[in-house]
């Protein structure tokens, strides 16, 4: 509660008064107390009157700054012209109409809330911090790298500013500390589209287990995988299986792969130009983008650790109905395995008919939109903002800056430069920053006293203000538009239409 407040309900306290609404139109004189005699204050007045400036200053000493502090900003506020002409206002009493200027507007909409004690501006129980010291209260208020949410309420117990909530989120997105350790978020799931047919596109990865290396190769389609020991891990080697794999399935559209070297050299892309298929890579350290290998890189591990006779058990596996009802090899080959389940001997014989991939299809997308809002749901994801060429980035895995300098074609990803070049990341991997990050980066819109947000005391602001205080911003101090020079609010934020006169 302001000073000025309590000093009104402590002179009220002596007053045991009812209070009764009479409606105007049965009041005689609605302005009767103005006609009332003024008698001279006695003694017992003026010792309350003292009593009650008495309890107003203490109130103020006991605000959680020293008094060398308080010595310091009460120089800065009589040395800071703003604060003041704001000064004079609260002694002398605030004009009718302020004129129009784009700083002053903010404190007249807050005049009822601002009072001067102890020589000393504050705004209810806070300090009013003037210019000169807003940036060492912002470095102050950020000690200890803390969320915006805690940081504004540090402030609403001890400093005010117009514009305050702003700066104070300005300055923390700018943090490079926070960026390092800000928590991951996770973007909605992104599933790949269903193929129109079998063998169209395919995802392959390399892994290792008990010190041996395969290849393994997915179907997007039938999930069908085909899984290869290599010799080594070079890139003839995956080529020389890759044909084997080809030579009897055929040759895809489209290879999806991480960016391996294996994948990622001259030999392969001749391979993908002499065969005919088109070949694309994810994202770096983003595997997820290349999920449907990631996934049998998983199975096949499981059936490599709890088999011996691996072939057995991939068998078991391509003869195993998916979620659509139907098994891999029906997908891929049209037709049932024998695996050493007994099955009657008809149910063995390729399907004339191909299955009504309407059904399938059907069946497909209610998973693929099940399995999206499950992994959504868990991991509380949303999106992130889209990054615009030119700006500046904290990569998370390489603990190192970047700057944005296009989009890439695949979906969440950029092109960032770094000082070591240009690479191709995955926007979970990118957190952006306001500029180049340095350890406690204040922006210039900070220190002015053109605010954008004139009270922060509430958290939440509405669309439409934070659009006229962006535009407000924009214009240069003492600056004013025909519109602004018209414009007047009440304190609640309610705009003032002047009548319109006849002019004669």
């Amino acid at each position: 509660m302001p000073p000025r407040l309590q000093r009104f309900r402590m002179r009220m306290m002596r007053f045991d008064a009812e209070t009764l609404y009479i409606p105007g139109k049965q009041q005689t004189s609605a302005d009767a107390l103005s006609r009332a005699p003024v008698e001279r204050p006695g003694m017992d007045d003026v010792n309350f009157v003292d009593e009650v400036e008495s309890y107003a200053s203490t109130s103020a000493i006991n605000l959680p700054v020293t008094m060398q502090r308080f010595e310091e900003i009460r120089n800065a506020q009589k040395a800071d012209e703003v604060c003041a002409k704001i000064r004079d206002y609260c002694v002398q009493g605030w004009p009718d109409y302020m004129p129009h200027n784009p700083i002053l507007k903010h404190y007249y909409e807050q005049r009822g809330h601002l009072s001067v004690v102890e020589d000393l501006l504050i705004y209810d129980e806070r300090i009013v911090i003037p210019r000169a010291l807003r940036l060492d209260i912002l470095e102050r208020l950020h000690q200890g790298h803390l969320g915006i949410t805690k940081c504004r309420a540090r402030a609403r117990d001890s400093v005010w500013w117009p514009g305050l909530s702003k700066s104070l989120e300005e300055m923390i997105s700018s943090c490079l500390t926070c960026a390092i350790h800000r928590q991951e978020v996770r973007e909605p799931l992104m599933s790949s589209s269903f193929p129109s047919r079998p063998w169209e596109r395919l995802g392959m990865d390399l892994f290792e287990l008990k010190g041996k290396s395969f290849l393994i190769v997915v179907d997007y389609y039938s999930r069908w995988i085909e899984v290869k020991q290599l010799q080594g891990q070079s890139t003839m080697a995956v080529i020389s299986s890759l044909k084997e794999i080809f030579a009897v399935h055929g040759i895809p559209d489209l290879v999806v792969s991480d960016n391996g070297p294996q994948f990622a050299n001259e030999n392969f892309r001749k391979l993908a130009e002499e065969y005919g298929f088109v070949h694309t890579t994810s994202s770096p350290r983003y595997p997820q983008a290349n999920g449907e290998a990631e996934r049998g890189v998983r199975t096949v591990k499981a059936l490599l650790k709890k088999n011996d006779d691996i072939q057995l058990a991939l068998l078991s596996y391509q003869a195993s109905p998916l979620q659509n009802g139907l098994a891999p090899c029906e997908l891929l080959m049209g037709r049932r395995l024998q695996t050493q389940v007994p099955i009657l001997p008809h149910m063995l014989l390729p399907r004339v008919q191909q299955p009504d991939l309407t059904t399938v299809r059907e069946k497909e997308e209610k998973y693929r939109s099940d399995q999206m809002m499950t992994y959504n749901r868990r991991h509380d994801s949303r999106e992130l903002p889209e990054l615009q060429p030119g700006d500046s980035v904290w990569i998370r895995d390489q603990s190192r800056y970047g700057k944005v300098t296009q989009k890439a074609q695949q979906p969440r990803s950029y092109h960032v430069q770094t000082e070591h070049g240009t690479v191709r990341l995955n926007r979970r991997a990118l957190i952006a920053v306001q500029g180049q990050p340095t350890k406690t980066r204040v922006p210039e819109s900070s220190m002015s006293n053109d605010p954008e947000r004139p009270d922060d005391s509430d958290e939440s602001d509405s669309i439409g203000s934070q659009r006229n205080q962006q535009i407000n911003r924009k214009q240069p101090e003492g600056a004013s538009t025909p519109t602004a020079a018209t414009e007047t609010r009440t304190q609640s934020g309610r705009l003032v239409k002047p009548p319109k006169r006849l002019s004669m």
